[in-house]
């Protein structure tokens, strides 16, 4: 499954901004991609961050690769919405395509390709969790516990028996 990502969407329109305090839009982008970078590393996903181009200088429509993801930048005179469009247009299977917006023109334009549409607020919630794990669950007090052999209902029990001893004497 391929993921396409309007970054500045996922952005602006979600916690991103209150959760990372950065002034400066090259750092915000770049916390966003460790971020996606963090999240996709244990996916098997394509995944795709596209941002607006413009303004940037160049002519031409630019790629890079960060981490797991590749990152697109539209060409001068194009918009990041453009360019998320014309991927999901040119595609020879666009039902194999997640496209992440909040955008309303994007996703009608996308699902009419036949690619499904997450929005931003539904896709960071997933990527700013941490992975399940048994220490996530539990705390890592409660798995060297349950390593050692004895789990919080044995230890319950034991100390019931032992407040029952002391309140005989």
């Amino acid at each position: 499954m391929k993921i396409l990502i309007d970054g500045y969407n996922v952005m602006r329109s979600t916690a991103f901004a209150d959760d990372y305090d950065l002034k400066a839009l090259k750092n915000q982008r770049e916390r966003f991609l460790t971020l996606l970078a963090e999240y996709a590393g244990s996916s098997k996903n394509i995944f795709t961050a596209v941002f607006d181009g413009t303004g940037s200088g160049e002519l031409l429509e630019n790629t890079e690769i960060y981490g797991a993801i590749e990152i697109r930048y539209s060409a001068g005179g194009e918009t990041a919405d453009t360019l998320i469009k014309t991927l999901v247009a040119n595609s020879p299977n666009s039902k194999d395509i997640i496209v992440v917006t909040s955008d309303k023109e994007i996703a009608f334009y996308v699902k009419q390709c036949g690619a499904r549409v997450v929005s931003a607020a539904e896709f960071y919630s997933k990527m700013k969790k941490k992975p399940e794990t048994v220490e996530n669950l539990y705390g890592g007090a409660y798995l060297e516990k349950y390593i050692k052999g004895y789990d919080e209902e044995s230890e319950r029990k034991s100390e019931k028996a032992k407040n029952k001893g002391k309140k005989r004497r």
